[in-house]
């Protein structure tokens, strides 16, 4: 399908902006937003991140609050823990 539209200056020049800045095509980018605007509206998540947060598993997990540097360290204590340190 083919679709006129008629844009303010603003518009316009966001939509040449996101053009530049992804080197899609005018086409591309309106398909993009359209697909955006419709799992919004329709309540279909976007991507896997979306999908994830409204699951409730993104956060649902309690852990220390180093264990992002620490987790090495601590999986090495729990192994030698569970196999014992043969080594």
């Amino acid at each position: 399908m083919r679709v006129n539209a008629r844009l303010d200056e603003a518009h316009s020049e966001k939509l040449e902006e996101l053009c530049r800045r992804t080197g899609r095509t005018r086409t591309d980018v309106l398909k993009a937003a359209i697909d955006r605007y419709y799992a919004e509206v329709s309540g279909q998540p976007a991507n896997a991140a979306d999908v994830l947060a409204r699951s409730g598993f993104i956060g649902c997990a309690a852990a220390d609050s180093e264990l992002a540097s620490d987790y090495k360290g601590l999986l090495a204590k729990t192994l030698k823990r569970k196999t014992g340190d043969h080594r």
